[in-house]
This record gives structure tokens, sequence and C-alpha cells, in this order.
């Protein structure tokens, strides 16, 4: 019995425990001896409530900073009165309050061109900043065309400029720069020439410049006064008086005065000897496109591998085949003038009457 009683105390009883559920720790062991049990399946649940949790946090997070943006406060701005001004001058202004122009335009027979005639909202509304303003604008039809003056007495040309019409009114057009240059061919007070030519269409503001005969030279030839007359109108005649032209370009804003010479070397009634060299300042507006017809500033300079020589350009478009320069020059001289294109131009530059080099000038397609 002894034996038996012995052997029964020796004996160990294994529990076996699922793994996935409980799994001892014998490090830990309570007082009493008892082993500690950890549950193994809560791991996952506590990675996924602390994700849970951080998801949470960054989605309040964005959602207050979207409430923000959505809610904050607009500047409030008072539109300002633009009725009858000229929305070319108040179209920067405008962008630069935070107002935003949107443009109506409106046919007229009366009234200038780009003219605001009506706004919405009226002035002295306050708005958000960033608001749309609703302009209409006059878009002017009202074009008349330049008569033929060449030929012409000059009273007669200017009576000819003051009675024009159009459909049932009377318009009358003012006579701009008249220039006096000698002619051997055409008798005084005689129009050679006019800017713009016969036939094309203008606004009423538009003033015509006029070329006058002064007769035939004196045996002394005399510098005329061509200060305000277009470079077009002057240029072949001054060639004809023997003196070598060369231009200065002088960048201008206005588009209108494009190809008016500003100023020039020789002053007026000054006695000319061939041979002698003017200079003339030709104002030019940049151009940013290229309407049919406009004034084109054209710069070349000679390759350092040419000889001198007589160098030339020629222009050739819808209007005609001329020269708009000629002087003896060597390499690295440049060749600059401003010249009236209408339509595509070529632009021949020659040495000695041989071409050398051509250049394009295409009309933009609107």
């Amino acid at each position: 019995m002894s034996n038996e009683t012995e052997n029964n105390e020796n004996e160990t009883v294994e529990i076996c425990e699922p793994e996935a559920v409980l799994s001892e720790s014998p490090a830990k062991e309570e007082k009493s001896g008892v082993p500690e049990y950890e549950f193994k399946y809560f791991k996952p649940v506590k990675r996924l409530a602390l994700i849970f949790f951080l998801a949470l946090i960054l989605f309040m997070f964005f959602a207050t900073m979207v409430l923000i943006l959505l809610t904050k406060s607009t500047k409030e701005l008072k539109v300002p009165d633009l009725l009858g001004k000229r929305f070319v001058d108040v179209s920067n202004s405008l962008t630069n309050r935070g107002l935003r122009p949107d443009l109506k335009f409106v046919d007229v027979y009366d009234i200038e061109d780009g003219i605001i005639l009506n706004q919405h909202p009226e002035s002295g509304r306050i708005v958000e900043e960033n608001s749309k303003v609703t302009l209409t604008i006059s878009r002017s039809r009202f074009f008349v065309n330049v008569p033929n003056l060449t030929g012409s007495m000059l009273p007669m040309a200017i009576n000819k400029l003051k009675n024009l019409h159009y459909q049932d009114k009377s318009v009358s057009i003012s006579t701009g720069v008249i220039s006096y240059i000698p002619s051997e061919k055409t008798s005084a007070n005689i129009v050679i020439d006019q800017s713009p030519k016969a036939g094309e269409k203008i606004t009423p503001d538009v003033k015509v410049n006029l070329l006058v005969s002064s007769g035939p030279g004196a045996v002394t030839k005399i510098m005329p006064d061509i200060t305000g007359q277009s470079i077009d109108l002057c240029y072949d005649l001054l060639l004809a008086q023997g003196v070598t032209v060369y231009e200065e370009m002088n960048k201008i804003p206005d588009m209108n005065q494009s190809g008016i010479i500003s100023a020039q070397s020789i002053a007026k009634d000054t006695p000319l000897k061939d041979g002698d060299t003017l200079t003339l300042k030709v104002n030019y507006y940049v151009l940013t496109e290229h309407p049919y017809s406009a004034y084109e500033y054209v710069e070349y300079v000679i390759p350092s591998d040419m000889e001198e020589g007589l160098f030339e350009a020629y222009i050739e478009d819808n209007h005609s085949r001329r020269i708009r320069y000629s002087s003896r020059a060597k390499a690295g001289q440049k060749i600059s003038f401003v010249f009236q294109r209408v339509g595509n131009a070529k632009i021949y530059i020659t040495r000695d009457k041989k071409n050398i080099s051509t250049l394009k000038i295409n009309v933009d397609e609107f």
C-alpha cells in the first residue's frame, strides 16, 4: 500500500490547452504557484482600435480645415462707376481690385469703339471679392472709304474730305499733316500722295496726311519739313533729292501714331546737296499680332563675311514693290527701317543689286 500511494503521488496530470486561445507564461507566476495565461486574440483587436482612433483624428483634422476654408469671410468691394469709359483704360484696375469683367458687345454707328455703355451690378453696389461685373461695350461699325486725292488741287482735296457721305449722314474727315516737297513732274499745290491710301476704310476720327508738290525745285535743293508726316509718303521723294536716309526706331504705345516721323536731323529750309545724310526718328508700335495692314519694323545685320557695297531693301506685298532702304554699308553694320505693309510681305535684302537674304512677314489669321 505504501508503494502504490507513493506512485500515485508522483504521477503528473498534463492539461493540454488550445494554443490558439491560451498560452502559458512561465515567467509570470502568482505567489500561489498557479500559472497566468495571456489571450492572444486581444492583440489584433487593440491594433485595429489604435488605427481606427488615428484615422478618426486625421478625418476630424481635415474636416475642420475644410470647414474653416468654406466659412472663411470674403472681402467686400464697392463697384466703381464705369459708364462712358474706355474698357482698355479700366480693365487692369478692375482685375487689380478683385473683380472679374464679363464682356458683351453691341454694334453701334455713332459711338467710338470700346466704350462701356452699361454695367451690372451698378456703380456703388457692394459685392464680394472675385465677383463678376458684366459690361456692355460698343463695337463701332462706322467706317468710310478714303477718297482718291492724288492729282487734286489741295483746296479741292480738303473739300472732298469735308463732304463725305455715309448712308444718310454727312461725314467730315480732317486733314492731318500737309508736307510740301519739290517735284519736277508735278505742278505746285497738287497732291502727290496720301495716307491712308484711297479706298481704305477708316473711322471719322482718323486724319488723312497729304504730300503736296511745291513745284519744280530751285537750283539749290531745300530740305522740307516732314516732321509729323508718314515715312511711307516721304521716303521715295527724299531719295529723289539725292540724300541718304537712315531711320531710328522710336517705340510708342499708340498704334495710330506708328510710321510717323517724330524728328529729322536736317532742319527745314536747309540747302541740300547730293550725298547728304538724313536721319529720321520714326515712331513704331510694337506688334503682338500682324493685322492685314500695319507698320512693321525690319532689322538686319550684314554678315561678317560680306564685302562692302550698295545695300538695298525692297518690299513686295499686296500694295506694290518698292525700295525702303538704300546705302553703302559693310560687314557688321545694321540695316533698319519702318515700312507700311499691306497683306503678306517679302523683304529682299540686296548687295549691288544681287539678293542676299529674303525675310517674310505674314498676316495672322484671326
